[in-house]
């Protein structure tokens, strides 16, 4: 004869002696699958759904004028089966007034290659205060952090069938590559994807919140040096990356030990428009800092890989953070100057191969000094890119293309499909230095365009808002079709 036992105790015993076996998150609650973190019975999840999730916490009870998320499972179902898990919201109450104090890690000279790694460390530092684990700036007590508005939708911008989701508002960033983050990664591009969330510091959040002042108008024109915009100098953006390449039980060295999220995502980067709540790691963390020091550009791009092993005892997700993402380089220039064809690493990566004759990227691979940096690919010919990024470009030949409307592509022709050692035949080429040129701060690489002075995410979230607005007014507006806009992408697909 088989007994029931209440939901709550059944679903904490395991298989016992004597044929007693847990429910299935299924068998406790019909609205729950095996990827359930927290499955309650009907009853229980009734109850919890009375109490309710306040997410962001008490100080996050004001209204907020733009819509959280833009994909998530049902509330019922979040009741039923996970409600352990946190709920995203937007923070955009952005300062009236330009900050005074600058980051602690400001006194160190990023182009200085013997205080550039410590100046790395210090922004890694300065970002993780007060927002690890859990990258929720409600919760940091300690300085003020803010989002992106605006990037909960995806109509039109890349990537297909983007958009935040609710847990933790990830967005999609990018398709995987065969072998890129490791040699026991062998399923073909785009069946994984990469999918991130940015935090910005308080200065920056001054220049949003002009962007922003009027929620229902955004003025591109803050972040254009040619009307007097642009980014503080003090400005941080910072990006958590996570990727599901490690969902099928692939043995990816540098995932193990890892930051482990659920997100609702899609079940491959091109095709699917399913989503499902999946494991998430973290396989990367990029920074940007406004820095008048840096060269033309006036901006310091910096990347680190996560590795796992670096402290396998670490115990809880903050001291992964900080001691397992291990800095790769900094970039504050695209060498325009340096137009050989040179070289790009194959994937997987075997060693990490830099290039002594770049000036304006710091690779830190000495292993007396950076002894846990996994191999890495890089970029084309040693410039500074992540473990997610391509094989073919820069940090910077991305970033200097920030802008809206999107009139240039994000990567020259011949950059994807990357992961071959075969240079691209473009590399070198006019056409090609295109993208490789110091663009200065808050200019567009394209006079029709407003510079979202260096970030996509600005780029996309002002897309994001202009399509919706047309789809309301039931039109277009004539500035739309001085120029055809160009997709934000930086994948490939067949």
């Amino acid at each position: 004869m088989k007994h029931r036992i209440p939901g709550a105790i059944c679903a904490a015993i395991m298989a016992l002696p004597g044929g007693l076996a847990a429910q299935s998150p299924s068998e406790i609650n019909p609205l729950c699958d095996a990827t359930a973190t927290k499955p309650l019975t009907p009853v229980e999840a009734a109850k919890a759904a009375q109490v309710g999730h306040t997410a962001g916490g008490p100080q996050a009870n004001t209204q907020n004028p733009y819509p959280d998320f833009g994909f998530m499972i049902e509330p019922n179902v979040y009741f039923a089966c996970f409600s352990d898990q946190p709920i995203f919201r937007l923070k955009t109450d952005f300062p009236k007034d330009l900050p005074s104090e600058m980051p602690p890690f400001w006194e160190l000279d990023p182009t200085d290659p013997v205080q550039a790694l410590d100046y790395l460390v210090g922004v890694k530092t300065y970002s993780l205060t007060g927002n690890a684990p859990s990258w929720d700036p409600f919760q940091n007590a300690q300085a003020n952090w803010y989002h992106i508005p605006w990037l909960h939708s995806s109509p039109t911008a890349y990537p297909p069938n983007g958009g935040t989701e609710g847990f933790r508002g990830l967005i999609k960033e990018a398709p995987i590559s065969q072998g890129q983050i490791g040699p026991n990664q062998t399923d073909q591009e785009g069946n994984y994807s990469v999918y991130a969330i940015t935090l910005v510091n308080d200065i920056a959040g001054y220049t949003l919140g002009q962007m922003w002042a009027d929620p229902t108008n955004p003025d591109p024109r803050t972040t254009d040096a040619r009307y007097g915009g642009g980014f503080k100098d003090g400005a941080v953006f910072a990006k958590l990356l996570f990727t599901d390449a490690a969902k099928d039980g692939a043995d990816i060295a540098v995932l193990q030990n890892p930051v482990e999220w659920r997100g609702y995502i899609t079940q491959n980067f091109w095709t699917s428009d399913k989503r499902t709540v999946q494991p998430l790691r973290l396989v990367q963390m990029d920074v940007a800092v406004r820095d008048s020091r840096a060269g033309e550009t006036k901006w310091v791009m910096g990347t680190f890989a996560y590795n796992g092993a670096a402290d396998p005892k670490a115990q809880d997700d903050a001291t992964r953070m900080q001691n397992n993402l291990i800095p790769v380089g900094v970039q504050w220039g695209n060498d325009p100057d340096n137009t050989e064809p040179g070289y790009i690493t194959g994937f997987p990566a075997t060693e990490t191969r830099s290039n002594p004759g770049l000036k304006e990227t710091v690779i830190f691979d000495h292993p007396d000094l950076n002894p846990h940096l996994p191999p890495q690919h890089l970029g084309w010919n040693g410039r500074l890119n992540g473990p997610v990024d391509l094989s073919t470009t820069s940090c910077l030949s991305c970033h200097i293309n920030a802008q809206y409307p999107a009139l240039v592509s994000l990567v020259p022709d011949g950059a994807v499909p990357d992961g071959g050692t075969e240079v691209p035949k473009q590399a070198g080429t006019d056409e090609w230095m295109f993208w490789f040129q110091n663009t200065p701060a808050a200019m567009p690489t394209t006079e029709a365009a407003y510079s979202t002075d260096f970030s996509f995410q600005v780029a996309i979230s002002l897309t994001n808002f202009f399509a919706a607005r047309n789809a309301l007014d039931a039109g277009y507006y004539a500035d739309e079709f001085r120029i055809k806009p160009v997709p934000i992408q930086r994948g490939y697909k067949d």
